[in-house]
């Protein structure tokens, strides 16, 4: 495929192979949280002040801005490109979910539909027990915070976390692995904390998309490092 210029090389394709990933790190939204969000607003707003909250939101608008203009100015052959999101469960009804949450103004599944109108292709990407599970935790931490739960409580919580997104992106990268057909282009949008493309190297080209995040550089590099032990 030809090279978008806002993407990097992370690994080239192995010999023999013409499977790409475009890797898309985001922040999501608060319309992509569903029924945890208010609670989590108001949580975020005790924590750091309302405006500090409406700056973030800009601020993570302004990403999928830059995510739709980079998308809408290179010339991929739609037909052969599908679409991987983290948090869309295998369940038969994606194209369903996806369009709902564009209804109710994600703007992350809104710049999907789109994609999808042009010819990509949605594919299922989490185990949904997986996601079942993390969310039934995340669930647990949000009342612990309420609560304002001591360390005893909070920190096996985090550490459940940590082990289960290490379970989902094992089972994304397996995923992507076996419906990413050659000649093909998959683009996987995909929160920061995850770590994907560890279990994609020498299986296809991958990616990495430069554009607007609403982070910082230090920031981020020290995410990752917490995430990774680094």
């Amino acid at each position: 495929m030809n090279k978008p210029e806002w993407t990097i090389t992370l690994f080239p394709p192995p010999p023999g192979s013409d499977r790409t990933l475009i890797y898309v790190p985001i922040v999501h939204s608060e319309a992509d949280l569903g029924s945890l969000a208010e609670e989590i607003r108001r949580q975020l707003s005790d924590a750091f002040g309302a405006d500090s909250l409406q700056q973030a939101a800009r601020s993570v608008e302004a990403m999928w801005a830059s995510l739709h203009s980079h998308f809408a100015a290179f010339p991929f052959a739609w037909d052969k490109v599908k679409l991987y999101q983290d948090g869309l469960a295998v369940c038969g009804m994606e194209e369903q979910i996806v369009h709902d949450l564009a209804g109710q103004k994600s703007t992350n599944h809104q710049v999907l539909v789109e994609l999808m109108k042009r010819g990509a292709k949605l594919m299922g990407t989490e185990d949904p027990k997986l996601l079942v599970r993390d969310y039934h935790r995340i669930q647990k931490l949000v009342q612990a915070a309420r609560d304002r739960a001591p360390d005893s409580v909070v920190e096996p919580l985090k550490r459940e976390g940590e082990l289960l997104l290490q379970e989902r992106d094992l089972y994304i990268a397996q995923r992507i692995d076996s419906t990413l057909e050659e000649g093909e282009t998959g683009i996987l949008c995909i929160g920061l904390l995850h770590h994907v493309t560890e279990h994609l190297e020498g299986k296809m080209g991958v990616r990495w998309a430069k554009h607007h995040l609403p982070i910082s550089e230090n920031a981020w590099r020290k995410l990752k490092g917490e995430r990774h032990g680094n």
